[in-house]
């Protein structure tokens, strides 16, 4: 990526696809849960990268593209087996084993954080994309404004509620990780070679697949789940949506705009949520809800002003 597009405005265009990028991660969450209703963390996570993999390769098909070959690229590989750990293997077992024990509030709050956690390892990690005073107020309001949206009492559960306090620590341990994980996974490809984006999805997702693989054979070696229609479904939407149009999405972005700014998409998951739950569950948005939205998105701009 050139420093000059990092100096440049992000377009309508831009915000447009930060968007798209947020509905898919964000209602993953929902799908998660239902999910869980039938089926180990482990095999959620395979299952959502396996068919990732199929809608990408397809995508890559019909662009006229196919996967790099074996021979002549160990070093591209190896990036990519990095990206496959890092943004697919280890994040989607970590959600999926901590929403077992937190409520999507508590794990929206503490996922918020990675803009934060990405902007200091950007920092330390790149040359063009570096903390300044206004991106630090940028991403400082749009973690306030997933505070102000999910309330102050879903802080409460950083304390640990009236259930099992240790599996509460150890959930919201995992979910530190999965911040961290999510930040060096956008350094990571923002220094790999530029790559079509379904290629690159495609590869990552068959990677993550083959890694998890033995992971979920493991948890069920007699093959004596049943999960439901519904688990069934959910698994597919999050292979479809929440991870193959998302790994996607991300690819697109990382190499136009940079790192800082496709991770603050995390800020509007909990928005997602907010909108899914209006338009599935008859909720009603609190009133600080639109407050909140303007923090939200407000530091969203403002965290990714083009540096002077």
């Amino acid at each position: 990526m050139s420093e000059q597009s990092m100096t440049s405005r992000a377009s309508a265009r831009h915000y447009l696809l930060l968007g798209a990028l947020a509905f898919s991660w964000g209602s993953g969450f929902l799908f998660v849960e239902l999910a869980l209703l039938d089926l180990p963390p482990v095999m959620i996570a395979m299952g959502r990268t396996a068919v990732a993999t199929a809608v990408l390769y397809a995508a890559a098909l019909r662009q006229g593209h196919s996967l790099p070959a074996l021979t002549g690229n160990g070093q591209l590989w190896l990036i990519l087996t990095a990206l496959a750990v890092v943004g697919h293997a280890l994040p989607f077992f970590l959600m999926a084993q901590a929403q077992t024990d937190v409520d999507s509030n508590l794990a929206g709050i503490v996922i918020g954080a990675t803009p934060l956690v990405t902007l200091v390892v950007v920092h330390f990690g790149t040359h063009d994309e570096k903390m300044t005073r206004t991106r630090i107020m940028g991403v400082a309001a749009g973690f306030l404004g997933i505070v102000v949206l999910l309330g102050p009492g879903a802080l409460a559960g950083l304390r640990g509620g009236a259930g099992d306090v240790g599996s509460d620590l150890l959930a919201q341990t995992l979910l530190v990780l999965v911040c961290f994980s999510f930040a060096f996974n956008a350094l990571i490809a923002r220094r790999m070679a530029p790559l079509p984006p379904a290629v690159a999805a495609a590869s990552v997702s068959l990677i993550a697949t083959v890694m998890l693989l033995p992971f979920a054979i493991a948890v069920d070696p007699d093959l004596s789940l049943s999960p439901g229609w519904q688990a069934i479904g959910a698994v597919f939407f999050l292979g479809a949506i929440g991870t193959g149009a998302a790994t996607l999405l991300f690819f697109i972005l990382v190499q136009q705009r940079g790192a800082n700014f496709v991770i603050s998409a995390n800020y509007l998951l909990p928005l997602v949520a907010m909108v899914l739950g209006v338009a599935f569950l008859a909720e009603q948005p609190r009133p600080e809800a639109f407050g909140a939205m303007a923090l939200i998105c407000g530091g969203i701009w403002l965290s990714n002003r083009p540096s002077k």
